[in-house]
């Protein structure tokens, strides 16, 4: 009993003194730091007497207390502000771009853009990205890494052209007709800020996902899930009614970075202002409206074409016919009407018009899609036994009196 009580306290002697060798005497960020030294001595750019003395072989690190961050990247980047070095391989090598004069790493840290674990002072831990390494911030890289600009910048930024792309779709499809984006929009999906932070344990692709795919995306769980939901939402829970956009791989790669931005993660500093823009006109303004809303349904410019299994009339209608149903067939009549939805925001409001004939039918077309649009309608099942066909949404909460009297004017404009 007393040799295996001897033996099982050797190997766990050795065991902590392989791991004190390891942790405190050869780690890796040990090794990159000497082997700047040797650089900088090598290519003369320091006498050999003054390179030990100019850059001490010590663990390095970025405190920001603001941000509630410790990030110690820099123990084996130690090059990444070295012009010198643009030509050597990470970690060794100067940071590319210019990003770094208008983000000083002092200030703003390293995981604030690229995400990963800031503690960490091996690879595998600090990028977080390997199966077995359950951070919920793997290190992000390029397109993706787009995503966390927005972090602090309001305004699109010329340098990320995938996350601009995927914004347009996103706002430019009527994804708020079933989502909430900052509470705002549909109640059939499921909020968006946040799907960003969602850990990999709670929402993830199927287990059959494409390890071509998922090698695109970092290998990174929180992405293959949001790539996923928007280009195979059939791979979703059966009682999904995402609907199935046919969108390309780029498509939807940039639609996965613009989701990826939208998170809850406060960085401690504060948001860039956005920038002063001109108000919109009102068919531009409900235009704009629109495509947030109603596009995924209704079809662009509503022109409908979008199916609703075991609806009486087996597709969501169209709203292209709007000026013919309000008896506004002429243009003249079509831009009086438009004109008064722009100065009072309602028909009711401006009182009778006695330069638009037939005014009080075109009023009561216009209330019964008013009332439409705030209140929502049921949709008619074409088998009384089937399933629910998908309802007009109650928008009256969601949308202002100036916003629905907008996308009246629009679609008036759209005949």
């Amino acid at each position: 009993m007393k040799i295996l009580l001897y033996i099982s306290s050797i190997v766990i002697l050795l065991f902590t003194g392989f791991y004190l060798y390891q942790e405190n005497i050869a780690p890796g960020w040990r090794s990159h730091q000497r082997a700047y030294l040797d650089k900088l001595e090598n290519k003369h750019y320091l006498e050999k007497s003054q390179v030990s003395y100019s850059f001490p072989i010590k663990l390095r690190q970025i405190y920001l207390q603001e941000m509630n961050r410790v990030d110690r990247c820099v123990s084996c980047h130690v090059a990444m502000e070295d012009p010198r070095f643009e030509k050597e391989t990470n970690p060794l090598k100067v940071h590319p771009g210019k990003y770094l004069k208008k983000h000083d790493p002092e200030k703003y840290g390293c995981t604030i853009c690229h995400d990963g674990q800031g503690r960490a002072v091996n690879w595998k831990d600090a990028a977080a990205d390997e199966p077995d390494v359950y951070w919920t911030k793997p290190i992000l890289r390029k397109p993706f890494l787009e995503a966390n600009c927005y972090r602090c910048h309001v305004d699109l930024l010329k340098e990320t052209p995938d996350y601009n792309l995927g914004k347009q779709y996103f706002e430019t499809s009527g994804c708020l007709g079933c989502h909430k984006r900052d509470g705002k929009g549909g109640f059939m999906g499921p909020e968006l800020v946040g799907i960003g932070d969602v850990s990999a344990h709670i929402k993830y692709p199927e287990k059959s996902f494409d390890p071509a795919i998922l090698s695109q995306l970092n290998g990174n769980p929180n992405l293959a899930y949001i790539y996923e939901a928007v280009r195979f939402p059939g791979a979703q829970p059966e009682d999904t009614v995402m609907f199935d956009f046919k969108l390309s791989h780029e498509d939807t790669r940039a639609l996965t970075v613009y989701l990826k931005s939208l998170s809850m993660h406060q960085t401690g500093t504060y948001r860039l202002p956005l920038k002063p823009v001109c108000p919109l006109q009102i068919i531009e303004k409900g235009k704009k409206t629109f495509q947030l809303y109603c596009t995924a349904c209704h079809g662009n410019n509503g022109r409908g074409g979008v199916r609703n299994p075991n609806y009486i009339n087996d597709y969501i209608p169209r709203l292209n016919t709007l000026s013919e149903q309000m008896f506004l067939r002429k243009k003249k009549k079509q831009e009086s009407v438009i004109s008064i939805l722009d100065e009072f925001d309602d028909l009711l409001e401006a009182g009778p018009q006695s330069d638009i004939s037939g005014f009080f039918k075109v009023v009561a077309k216009y209330m019964a899609v008013k009332n439409i649009i705030e209140n929502g309608r049921v949709a008619e099942k074409k088998d009384g036994h089937g399933p629910m066909p998908l309802n007009m949404p109650t928008w009256g909460r969601s949308l202002s009196k100036q916003d629905v009297a907008s996308v009246i004017a629009y679609l008036i404009s759209v005949y």
